[in-house]
């Protein structure tokens, strides 16, 4: 373009008017500065802003877009819990033989006064009264005594040691162990079993008088006592109780008798974990629980299952069932098993379940009109009284076939198939499951059997319903025989 004199002239003033328009919006952004203070970016968002420059793409979005978005409120960072304070470690012996047990018992707090988190180890045991036992060591005689860890919220925890006893030289003639085992299909059934021990004869030294129980006379916490004639009982520990504490503390004995009056004692300490406080404590969910009469399903001559099922929780006030759905699980073909279906029912004639022992509630389960079903879900869901969810399932299955020729392999080791002809003869039943053999055998009933193990079977099978060396090959609940 070719410069005229005229438009010489006017350079200077297009300078001055560009140096005033840009003087006057400096002037009025310091004003609206003045009246709302600019929002502060946060981190996040200044991540966004440089991650969208430095690579950008069409579809990001605009550095501008993540500038302007809203600070979310800062979250107190989380702090672990003191360790607790151990108050007092109590020995119940100052002087044990060597292998005698000795109850330690743990008493602590926490600083913040929360306690429902606190357990316990002594050991190698778990729980708050713990029989331990020291051993003196055969070289040099000398032991080590255990040490005692309190834990309390998230694990946090610490560790003080025993206070002092002394272990002699001597032994017992004979120990009683105490060992436990959850029911099946029960969150609370506990069963014990009772084992006494002679001790080994020692070269020079006379063997024991024999000890042969006649009598067991059990102890669980401060409850009345439970006889019985063998070493096996069971008991519902937790029940409706213990709500309040991630773990319940318990502590069993048993007073073993002979004939002539002799008594062994053996305990043993069982710290349970409350799943309800742990489901509550971490999802905010009341937990339904539910326990089936018979323990396991039963089919009955019309082909029906049928079970009673009682319901209860372990918090302060009904809960009120406002949905139940089934979930049905078929059984498996060439192809695999169909996904499970779920449907809504309002059939199950219960709608609350009150605080303590709940309620009980009849299902049944008609496998002739469901051939391909193999088991039936109920889920409930729920309101407790201080409006907190409630959720909770039971099933209802198809009891395993009978044992025949067609579906079972035959048993060929002849221990077993003494235990099994046994066990039979005992019950009086057509056929034992495995459950059956183990109880017996815990109890001593096959310990006078007598076996010549290089003998062979004859290898047959009794007939359908009459299981004498059976086993299904789809076992549930359990194998039959």
């Amino acid at each position: 373009m070719t410069s005229t004199p005229e438009n010489r002239s006017q350079r200077p003033w297009r300078g001055v008017l560009m140096l005033t328009l840009l003087a006057l919006g400096g002037i009025f952004g310091w004003l609206l500065s003045r009246q709302q203070p600019a929002p502060e970016v946060p981190m996040a968002a200044q991540e966004a802003h440089t991650r969208t420059r430095e690579g950008s793409s069409a579809t990001d979005a605009p550095p501008m877009l993540a500038a302007r978005k809203t600070p979310e409120p800062e979250q107190p960072a989380a702090t672990e819990p003191a360790p607790p304070i151990v108050d007092e470690v109590l020995v119940e012996k100052q002087e044990v033989c060597s292998g005698e047990d000795n109850l330690i018992t743990v008493r602590a707090h926490t600083p913040d006064g929360n306690d429902a988190y606190l357990h316990y180890k002594v050991g190698d045991g778990t729980g708050q009264r713990i029989p331990v036992r020291v051993w003196l060591n055969d070289a040099d005689g000398s032991y080590e005594l255990p040490q005692v860890t309190v834990f309390t919220k998230n694990n946090v925890s610490v560790t003080v040691p025993v206070p002092a006893f002394k272990v002699k030289e001597c032994e017992p003639e004979r120990l009683v162990h105490v060992m436990s085992r959850r029911q099946p299909n029960s969150e609370d059934d506990f069963e014990f079993f009772a084992k006494v021990m002679e001790r080994p004869a020692r070269p020079g030294q006379p063997a024991p008088k024999p000890f042969v129980p006649v009598r067991y006379v059990w102890t669980f916490d401060n409850e009345a006592s439970e006889t019985t004639t063998s070493p096996i009982v069971s008991h519902t520990l937790l029940g409706t109780t213990g709500a309040d504490n991630m773990y319940t503390q318990h502590l069993i004995r048993v007073d073993v008798y002979d004939a002539s009056g002799r008594k062994e004692t053996g305990r043993s300490s069982l710290q349970v974990l409350n799943t309800s406080f742990e489901n509550f404590d971490k999802k905010g969910v009341v937990t339904l629980l539910a326990v089936g009469t018979p323990r396991f399903p039963v089919l009955d001559p019309d082909g029906v299952v049928r079970q009673t099922f009682r319901l209860y929780h372990r918090f302060r006030g009904p809960v009120r069932i406002t949905r139940v759905t089934t979930l049905r699980a078929f059984r498996g073909s060439e192809e695999g098993p169909p996904p499970p279906e779920q449907v809504d029912v309002a059939s199950l004639p219960v709608s609350e379940v009150p605080e303590g022992k709940g309620t009980e509630v009849k299902v049944s389960f008609d496998t002739n009109a469901e051939p391909d079903v193999f088991a039936i879900t109920y889920s409930l869901e729920g309101v407790s009284a201080d409006g907190h969810p409630a959720r909770g399932t039971f099933s209802v299955m198809r009891p395993p076939p009978r044992p025949t020729r067609e579906n079972s392999n035959p048993v060929t080791d002849p221990v077993l198939l003494a235990k099994i002809k046994r066990a039979r003869e005992l019950l009086s039943q057509e056929y034992v499951t495995d459950e059956d053999i183990f109880r017996l055998e815990r109890e001593g009933k096959f310990a006078d059997l007598k076996v010549d193990a290089s003998q062979k079977p004859s290898g047959a099978v009794a007939p359908a319903g009459g299981t004498l060396n059976g086993r299904p090959r789809n076992p549930a609940s359990g194998s039959g025989r």
